[in-house]
């Protein structure tokens, strides 16, 4: 269980109020207390600590940076080297198990790019990048494809999120190709070849994953407002075995879908949908069924543009953006959120974090 958490967030630089990443401890019974700033830093959208070592990496979103940060007493962080280049709107960050390298997916240009990191320090000390995607859909006319945002145009490579897979392989999600890549690893170098790809139904946007102990991987579709399941054949490779909307209502105009993860039994999945602010519910399959997670809940988030979020013990953390707060939801017998126990004050928060100190 982790005591305490992370706090990504948007500065002036991206419209935001925040200051940097801020730290919060956890109480024994999941409040958070002891909220300040850890390091003051442009708009780190999200953040990730190294396995074994007490660092920190941030992206900078606007200033297109990949930064290091060492953790001291509480929580504090100070420079770890200096900011290294990345791609335009980086936006997500995975550490491989071993911590010798980061995988960060940028939004803006496509970019996916590996970082080498020091094995003593954690230091970033080197980056590789990976090859470009290709349009699946190139050519193919857009009246023949149903779209969930037609004008969202043109299509471009963004890619938004990226995972080490539990079979040493890693998956990338392009939300502006409709594609997942899923990539050969090679551990000593970093190199990242493309195995294969996973093409999604036009449009569809998808964002995020969250990854079941079974092997099955659950996409969140930030323009569809749904959910994709996808699940190993038997020669490893991963396929669409299902799909559903977030919620039993329509997708309201101008609404996306941002974050998911899993209930700690795996029996239920929160997503967040921002504009009309909800967290939705939905049950899913018994574990190698593959069958697509069913609607089951939709609670008002507490504010507004809810983004990332993360669930522990009885507890469910959701970071509102807009509204300038996370709000700590209880979660009943059912799984399902119910009261909010408690609303935390953070500048513009996009992500809250486990930390382990």
């Amino acid at each position: 269980m982790a005591a305490s958490v992370w706090l990504g967030g948007y500065t002036p630089d991206m419209d935001g109020v925040g200051e940097g990443i801020l730290h919060a401890s956890v109480e024994a019974d999941g409040m958070l207390t002891e909220v300040k700033l850890a390091a003051a830093t442009p708009s780190p959208s999200f953040v990730a600590q190294h396995p074994s070592l007490p660092v920190l990496y941030a992206v900078g979103e606007k200033d297109a940076t990949f930064r290091a940060f060492s953790i001291g007493t509480g929580g504090a962080l100070a420079p770890l080297g200096e900011p290294v280049a990345a791609g335009e709107a980086a936006c997500h960050i995975a550490i491989d198990p071993d911590g010798r390298f980061a995988v960060v997916a940028c939004w803006g240009s496509g970019e996916v790019l590996v970082y080498a990191l020091d094995a003593q320090t954690g230091a970033i000390s080197g980056r590789t990048d990976a090859s470009a995607a290709l349009d699946p859909y190139a050519g193919v006319p857009e009246t023949e494809m149903v779209a969930p945002r037609p004008d969202y145009a043109p299509r471009v490579s963004r890619a938004h999120y990226t995972q080490f897979l539990a079979d040493g392989r890693v998956l990338t999600i392009d939300l502006g190709f409709d594609l997942a890549r899923v990539w050969r690893f090679d551990a000593a170098s970093g190199a990242l070849e493309l195995d294969y790809q996973v093409v999604f139904p036009y449009g569809v946007g998808p964002r995020h994953v969250a990854a079941a102990s079974d092997g099955r991987l659950y996409v969140i579709c930030e323009y569809a407002v749904s959910v994709f399941v996808l699940a190993p054949g038997a020669d490893g490779r991963y396929a669409i075995a299902g799909s559903s909307p977030l919620r039993s209502v329509p997708r309201e105009a101008g609404e996306y879908a941002a974050h998911l993860s899993l209930s700690d039994d795996e029996t239920l999945l929160y997503a967040t949908v921002r504009r009309s602010n909800v967290v939705a519910v939905l049950a899913v399959g018994a574990p190698g069924a593959g069958e697509a997670p069913r609607p089951v809940a939709s609670v008002p988030s507490g504010a507004d543009w809810p983004r990332h979020h993360f669930v522990q013990g009885s507890r469910l953390y959701v970071a509102n953006q807009l509204g300038g707060e996370v709000t700590v939801f209880a979660l009943g017998a059912d799984g399902v959120p119910g009261e909010i126990v408690q609303r935390v004050p953070a500048g513009s928060p996009t992500a809250v974090v486990p930390a382990f100190l």
